[in-house]
């Protein structure tokens, strides 16, 4: 039964099926790949590439049902490579007549390495396992170069190396970033025990304002135990621009130009640097580096919020006046406002005007005097109607004259007729009384004309009526 269903499976693979889905599978570095059983030598006797991802040349790695990559490793069920690294990540394909490719199976390798980050020139320490046999180290911009450097056989490996080993243990000192890279710690058949990832980094310190109050001014920069200082470079603040300060171990005398100017205010002093009279010209980022060139020490410099220019301030002061002058008109002018609105709403008393009647020998038209003081209040016209108006009569409107005389100390009217002169009712308290309405008059003399209307006089005419004429 065993034998039929593997010679069914070759039989589909002879056809071409089975080849449509390509299987992936993610590995970690330093483990096995498991290959598919089907193409174990003793079932599979065409074969088997591998072609990496980085497009490098196509590798055999069976053919015939041999074994051509040492690290492939084959039983009754299993095909498996072992310790893959970056350069096993890609796609596994099998041929039988050395013509057509078939895919079957895409691998991406994981870096699975434990992260260890250390500051400069400190030290490290890790384990070395019973069953250890090397430690090596592949740096990080050369991982295709690994470099052994411990060997349990060979002694003479780490003679003068900066590794130490001793006991259970290894230790590496005084870090810099040319220790960057990865450990690892293999087994006497390469087999891959423990793995990990160092990343030596700078000191890191900053500065503001603050700082320079405390010391007058002046800015002192203390190098990391174990420096010795060598190139010191300066980068402006908001620029890419570098300026070099000190170069091999000596500080350039002359520091001005149109980037920088430090011109007789940097001092090299004992684990240190020192600049006097700090400005705010002097923000930016310096960088210290060893006689190897790892970076030791990056200093961030950031005064200019402390140490603002003078026109700084007088803008701001200027801003803070206007607003309070603007402020101020603002108010101003709506007072006005309310004041005059208020002033306008105040009713006034103005003098009734005098009433005279003369008879039918005075000139058509009325005539009215003007007074010679403003009236202490406005008149307003009262109709005792409402809104009704007066019907007209068929004919043209006939008026009476009258004569208006305004008097702004004692009102009269004078009756037609000569009869005398009544005081005429002040126009006071009771002025918005029904007695107040308009004056009716009786018919009189007819006029050829009406006389005209002016709209710029504040009082009322006095109205006739046809309607009224019982004579």
């Amino acid at each position: 039964m065993l034998l039929t269903i593997f010679a069914l499976s070759i039989l589909l693979h002879c056809f071409g099926f089975g080849y449509s889905d390509v299987e992936h599978e993610a590995t970690c570095y330093g483990s096995n790949l498991r290959l598919p059983s089907d193409y174990t030598p003793r079932l599979f006797k065409g074969q088997m590439y591998f072609t990496p991802s980085t497009g490098g040349p196509r590798r055999l790695l069976m053919e015939n049902g041999q074994v051509k990559d040492p690290r492939l490793k084959d039983s009754v069920f299993s095909l498996t490579l072992r310790d893959v690294t970056e350069r096993d990540e890609g796609t596994y394909s099998v041929s039988y007549d050395n013509d057509r490719l078939y895919n079957i199976l895409s691998v991406n390798i994981l870096d699975c390495a434990e992260e260890v980050e250390r500051s400069y020139k400190s030290m490290y320490s890790g384990h070395i396992p019973r069953e250890a046999e090397l430690l090596e180290f592949i740096p990080i911009l050369r991982k295709d170069q690994p470099m052994v450097l411990w060997n349990r056989t060979d002694p003479q490996t780490h003679k003068g190396g900066r590794v130490l080993v001793q006991h259970r243990g290894w230790e590496i000192t005084k870090l810099t970033q040319a220790d960057n890279g990865f450990y690892n710690v293999r087994k006497k058949d390469n087999t891959l025990i423990s793995r990990i990832k160092l990343t030596v980094t700078e000191y890191n310190r900053y500065y503001d304002g603050y700082d320079m109050k405390e010391n007058g001014q002046l800015l002192r920069i203390l190098y990391p135990d174990g420096f010795t200082p060598w190139d010191i470079t300066f980068s402006p603040k908001g620029t890419k621009t570098r300026v070099t300060l000190m170069e091999a171990g000596y500080l350039y005398e002359d520091l001005f130009s149109e980037t920088v100017n430090f011109d007789g205010r940097i001092e090299k002093v004992h684990n240190g640097l020192e600049i006097n009279l700090v400005e705010s010209t002097d923000s930016g980022v310096f960088e210290f580096r060893d006689q190897e060139g790892n970076l030791a020490l990056v200093v961030h410099l950031d005064i200019e919020d402390e140490y603002a220019p003078v026109y700084v301030y007088v803008a701001i002061i200027a801003g803070i006046v206007l607003v309070i002058v603007c402020c101020c008109c603002c108010c101003k002018k709506c007072c006005c406002k309310k004041s005059s609105a208020k002033r306008g709403s105040t009713p006034q008393t103005a003098a009734a005007p005098a009433v005279h009647y003369h008879g039918t020998n005075q000139p058509a038209g009325p005539s009215y005097s003007a007074a010679p003081l403003a009236p202490a209040y406005s008149y307003q016209p009262f109709n005792t109607l409402g809104n009704q108006e007066p019907t007209a009569s068929p004919g043209p409107p006939v008026y009476n004259p009258v004569d208006i005389h305004v008097s702004p100390t004692q009102p009269e009217v004078s009756v037609p007729g000569g009869q005398g002169a009544a005081p005429a009712q002040s126009i006071g308290s009771d002025f918005l009384s029904s007695d107040s309405g308009p004056t009716f008059e009786l018919k009189g003399t007819t006029f050829p004309s009406a006389p005209p209307l002016s709209s710029d006089s504040a009082y009322c005419d006095v109205y006739t009526s046809d309607k009224l004429n019982f004579l």
